[in-house]
Order: C-alpha cells, then sequence, then structure tokens
C-alpha cells in the first residue's frame, strides 16, 4: 500500500507563494506515493493529520489563516512519530515560536532573488543521495538556527560573501523533520536536482529508503 501525503499551502489567500502550479509539482515530485494537495489547514484535526504518513508544508498564509488549534495539531502529530517535510515559505510562523523551534529555525528576511548554487555539504546523509551542486533562480532566504533544536545542514549557497544554510534536519520527539529553503516558485520544483531532494527528504521524514515504496 502507498504511503499517504498531505500537501498543504494557499491558492488564493498566498501572497508570496501560491500553491496553484507548485501543487501539481511536488505531488509529480513525489509520485511514488499517494499524494493529496489541500489549502484547509485551519480544519486539520488530529484525527485528519493522523491518516497521512508525511506533512509537507508551503503555506504562505500562516499570519493570516494558521491558528493555535492548527498548531497543537502539527506539533502533537510530529512529537508523537509524524513526518515533517517544509519547504520554502512554510517556515514563516512568526506568531508561533513553538513551530518555529519544531522547523529548527527562523526566517529573518531576504535580498532579491537571484541566481543561487545550493551545494551538498560534506556529510553522508540519505537525502544527499544523487544530489549535486544545481542552480535556480530563487530567494536568498536568511535563517537564524537554533542550536538547541539540534539541525544538521545538509545544503548551503553562498550569496554575498557569505554561506548561508538552505537545507537541514532535525528531531522532534519521535518525530523527524526536513527543511529546504528554495522553492520560490513553480520554476524552481522543475529543477530535476530539486525534486528528486524533494523526493529523498521525504523518504528520509518517513524512515526508508527512496523509492522504496
Amino acid at each position: 500500500m502507498k504511503k499517504k501525503i498531505l500537501a498543504i499551502g494557499d491558492y488564493g489567500a498566498a501572497k508570496w507563494h501560491p500553491f496553484t502550479g507548485v501543487d501539481g509539482l511536488i505531488a509529480k515530485a513525489l509520485g511514488d506515493y499517494d499524494v493529496t494537495c489541500s489549502e484547509d489547514y485551519p480544519g486539520l484535526t488530529p484525527e485528519k493529520l493522523g491518516g497521512y504518513d508525511l506533512l509537507v508544508n508551503y503555506i504562505d498564509a500562516w499570519r493570516a489563516k494558521g491558528t493555535r488549534q492548527t498548531a497543537g495539531t502539527i506539533l502533537s502529530y510530529v512529537a508523537t512519530g509524524g513526518a515533517l517535510l517544509t519547504i520554502h515559505s512554510g517556515i514563516i510562523m512568526g506568531s508561533t515560536p513553538e513551530m518555529e523551534l519544531m522547523q529548527g529555525g527562523r526566517f529573518t528576511g531576504h535580498p532579491n532573488a537571484c541566481d543561487l548554487t545550493y551545494t551538498p555539504v560534506d556529510v553522508k546523509h540519505p537525502i544527499l543521495d544523487g544530489i549535486e551542486p544545481f542552480t535556480i533562480f530563487e530567494e536568498p532566504y536568511r535563517l537564524t538556527l537554533f542550536e538547541t533544536a539540534k539541525p544538521e545542514i545538509l545544503l548551503t549557497y553562498s550569496h554575498e560573501g557569505q554561506d548561508w544554510p538552505a537545507a537541514w534536519t532535525l528531531p522532534y520527539g519521535m518525530g523527524r523533520v526536513a527543511y529546504l529553503s528554495m522553492g520560490h516558485s513553480a520554476k524552481s520544483f522543475e529543477n530535476a536536482m530539486f525534486a528528486k531532494l524533494i523526493a529523498n527528504s521525504a523518504a528520509w521524514c518517513m524512515d526508508e529508503e527512496a523509492g522504496n515504496v
């Protein structure tokens, strides 16, 4: 039986990163799984979320639509063994510090979008299997990591003379969390290496080998 994945984002309510188009590309990258895409994250309950093996978070309008109930549902889901893959703007949940801690870092802003090259760090990790440096037109997300959350950095990019964290993993309770900072527009998701990175990250979050479904 295929594992079930819920991908959440925003369509009409999105200000910067609409789910339209991106949803299909995420589902394509996760083609080995049963993927459902939805913008009804305010309606999530423990019962609904508990039916999925992975939550993919591409939320853009958290400040407008996010609730304490939604945050509590996601936090409990991951803490009790659930899997979370957050992409790009999904990390921007400033009204809920607990969500930031669970995801390992805080978004602090970004300069103008430009061509960025994402480079794997020198560590052995299943998410990096088959991943080589790749360049896409992206927003240079500035992210402050919470060292107490013990994030393991997997990719970095160089911008304005400095290396910045671009992807990482961390444990949260009994669950697994991965974050990928790229994903500003549908064009980013069309990059084959980024699509592979998403698939690898999903497999790791669900504690299985990529492609082993």
